[in-house]
């Protein structure tokens, strides 16, 4: 599942979230730590992990 990173525009606390893409299309996200609404998705890295089989 991917991982979007946050930032609140209230208190400036930057926070991830684990979710699926649809539920990320719907859900209405709240800053952890002072439970504002103003929050912005922020760009980041993508990472993928695989399993080399030889």
């Amino acid at each position: 599942m991917p991982t979007y990173e946050y930032l609140c525009g209230a208190c400036k606390k930057k926070f991830s979230v684990v979710q699926g893409i649809s539920e990320h299309e719907r859900s209405k996200l709240k800053c952890p730590k002072c439970k504002s609404t103003k929050v912005k998705q922020q760009i980041s890295l993508f990472t993928a992990k695989t399993s080399k089989k030889s």
